[in-house]
């Protein structure tokens, strides 16, 4: 599962950015927010957007080891 690979590594300062800035972690409930969900495009979950000076800027859908998860998440 995604959720807790999330909450672990945004959680910690040892994991931010490529540009070392730190990381918050929004979940959406896309039931109740279905107009948010459509304006992003979510069609399946789970989905991850990382937004820089509120716009998408990198996204990924689907699980991911927490690995891959750590990469990606620095790689912003």
């Amino acid at each position: 599962m995604l959720s807790p690979i999330l909450e672990k590594l945004t959680a910690t300062d040892e994991v931010k950015t490529g540009s070392g800035k730190a990381l918050d972690l929004v979940t959406v409930d896309t039931d109740t927010e279905i107009d948010l969900a459509q304006s992003y495009q979510i069609r399946s979950l789970p989905t991850v957007i990382a937004f820089k000076d509120g716009k998408p800027i990198s996204q990924f859908m689907g699980a991911m080891p927490e690995q891959s998860v750590r990469n990606w998440l620095q790689s912003l």
